[in-house]
C-alpha cells in the first residue's frame, strides 16, 4: 500500500502542474528527480530486440521534464529490499520529455544498457532508488505478464498501470487494455467421474463473455473480418463421457484471461476406448494405430473387477492440444525426428491425482523427447513438457516426488523406457519380454546411495 500511494502522489503532482487529464511535461530543474518507470515487458518473445539482437525483458524510463535529465549512478532493483543491485552508468541521460530503455537480461558485458537482473513473468517488483541507494524515486509491483504484451502508463487518464496490447518502447504509450478479464471458475473440478454431470463455468469479471471448446483448440479466437471462432458459453455443460474443456473468458477493450482446461475422466470409456477413434490416424507409415486397451486384460476375470481402480492407483497426466499440432501434417507427433524450437507446440498440461486430491493444470510447450534412434520409426514417443513465461508459468512449482525435496521444474520428461520396453530395439518390431523394471531399479538404487538421478 506504501509504494502505491507513493506512485498516486508522484502522478497528482505530474497533473496538477499541467492539462489535466493527460501527463505533461513540466519545468523543473534537472537536478531534481521527475523521472518514472513508465513500461515494461516481462516476457520477449517476438516484440523488440536489443542491440545484440535477443528478445530481451526491458525496462523504461521516461523524462517528464522540458529539459536533459542525468540518471547515472542511480540504482535499478528487481528487490525493493536491495536497492543497489545494479547502478545505471556514469553520465546516462534521458533527453527533454525522452525515454530510456534499459535491457534486463543479466548480461552487462553486452555493449548498452544491460541490468544483471532478469525480469519474472511470473510478477515482481521494480525501484528506481537516487544516488544514495536509499531514497526509493519510483516503483512498480506488477502482476504476471503474458508474452509480448508489455505493462505501462496510461498516459491519457492518471497515469494508472495497463496492459498494453501496443508494445511501445521509446515513445508514448497508447493501446492500454481497461482490465484484465478474470480466470473462469468451474462448478465441477478436473478428475475421474462415474455419474453424468453439468458444469457451470463463470468469470468475476463483470459483463464478460466465456467461450469454451470441446475438441481441445483454442475456445476463443478472432479471426478475418472479427470472425469469433468458439462456442459461447450460454448455460450449464453436460458432461457424461471423458471430455477435456478447454475455457477463456473475454471482454471487449480488456486482455483475455487465460485458458483454462479441466478434464473430466470416465474410466468405462478409457478402458472400452475404440481401437481408432474419430479424427484420430489410422496408419503410421505401414502400421496400424490401435489406441484402445486391450481387451484380453480388461476382459479377464483376473482384472476386471479391480482394472478401473488400478488405473485409479497412480498420478495420471491429461495433455490437451489441438490433433493438427499432434497428429496433422505439421504435428510434432507425426514428425518425430524433427528437432528444435519449431517443434514445440502450445498444450494444456493436468495433474490428476485421486488418491491424494492434488492436482493442476498449467499452459506449457511440448515436444518429443529423445535421441535421435528412439525417434526413428518408435511407435510410442516420450514426450517432454516445458515450462515457458509466454505460455504461463515459467516454472513449475509442485511436490511432484514426495520423497525428495526438489519441488521446482523448468522441464519434465514423460519417458517411454526405450531400452527394455515392448517396442524394443530390434528392427522396431517389439519385444515379447518387455522389462520395466530394470531403470527403476537402478535409478533407485543410485539414488539411495546419494548419487545424482
Amino acid at each position: 500500500m506504501r509504494i502505491l500511494f507513493f506512485n498516486l502522489i508522484l502522478v497528482v503532482s505530474l497533473i496538477n502542474a499541467g492539462k489535466a487529464g493527460s501527463l505533461p511535461l513540466i519545468e523543473q530543474d534537472q537536478t531534481d528527480t521527475s523521472v518514472v518507470i513508465n513500461e515494461l515487458m516481462a516476457s520477449n518473445s517476438n516484440s523488440k530486440t536489443d542491440p545484440q539482437g535477443q528478445y530481451d525483458d526491458w525496462i523504461e524510463i521516461r523524462n517528464y521534464v522540458l529539459s536533459p535529465v542525468n540518471i547515472g549512478e542511480m540504482y535499478l532493483s528487481d528487490n525493493l529490499s536491495s536497492p543497489t543491485k545494479w547502478q545505471i552508468p556514469v553520465g546516462t541521460t534521458i533527453p527533454a520529455g525522452g525515454y530510456l530503455l534499459i535491457w534486463a537480461d543479466e548480461d552487462t558485458a553486452d555493449t548498452g544498457l544491460h541490468t544483471n537482473f532478469k525480469l519474472d513473468a511470473d510478477g515482481e517488483e521494480i525501484g528506481l532508488f537516487d544516488r544514495d541507494g536509499v531514497t526509493l524515486i519510483d516503483s512498480i509491483i506488477f502482476p504476471k505478464q503474458t508474452t509480448d504484451i508489455s505493462y505501462g502508463r496510461d498516459p491519457n487518464a492518471n497515469g494508472s498501470w495497463h496492459f498494453l496490447s501496443v508494445p511501445t518502447p521509446g515513445t508514448e504509450n497508447v493501446g492500454g487494455y481497461l482490465g484484465e478479464v478474470k480466470d473462469p471458475m468451474f462448478s465441477h473440478s478436473r478428475g475421474f467421474y462415474d455419474e453424468p454431470f453439468s458444469v457451470t463455468i463463470a468469470s468475476e469479471t463483470e459483463d464478460a463473455e466465456i467461450y469454451y471448446s470441446l475438441d481441445g483448440s483454442k475456445p476463443f479466437l478472432i479471426g478475418p473480418r472479427d470472425a469469433v471462432f468458439g462456442t459461447l458459453y450460454t448455460g450449464p455443460i453436460s458432461i457424461n463421457k471423458t471430455t477435456c474443456l478447454r475455457v477463456q473468458a473475454h471482454k471487449p477493450g480488456w486482455k483475455n484471461s487465460k485458458i483454462v482446461t479441466q478434464t473430466y475422466i470416465f474410466l468405462d470409456d478409457v478402458i472400452r476406448q475404440p481401437e481408432n477413434p474419430e479424427g484420430f490416424p489410422s496408419r503410421w507409415g505401414s502400421r496400424y494405430a490401435d489406441y484402445a486397451m486391450d481387451q484380453r486384460v480388461v476382459n479377464d476375470p483376473a482384472y476386471s473387477n479391480e482394472i478401473k481402480d488400478d488405473l485409479k492407483s497412480t498420478p495420471s497426466v491429461s495433455i490437451v492440444l489441438p490433433n493438427a499440432d499432434f497428429f496433422g501434417d505439421g504435428g510434432i507427433y507425426a514428425n518425430p525426428s524433427l528437432t528444435g524450437d519449431q517443434w514445440e507446440r502450445a498444450a494444456s498440461i493436468e495433474w490428476i491425482d485421486p488418491n491424494t486430491g492434488d492436482n493442476f493444470g498449467v499452459n506449457a510447450g511440448l515436444r518429443i523427447h529423445g535421441g535421435p534412434y528412439s525417434r526413428s520409426g518408435n511407435i510410442k514417443n516420450a514426450l517432454r513438457i516445458i515450462f515457458r513465461s509466454e505460455y504461463g508459468l515459467s516454472k513449475l512449482e509442485f511436490p511432484l516426488f514426495p520423497d525428495t525435496e526438489v519441488k521446482t521444474f523448468n522441464t519434465l520428461a514423460l519417458r517411454s523406457i526405450w531400452n527394455y520396453s515392448w517396442t524394443g530395439h530390434s528392427g522396431m518390431s517389439g519385444s515379447r519380454h518387455a522389462d520395466y523394471l530394470r531403470d527403476a531399479f537402478a535409478r533407485d538404487t543410485i539414488r539411495d546411495m546419494g548419487r545424482l538421478t
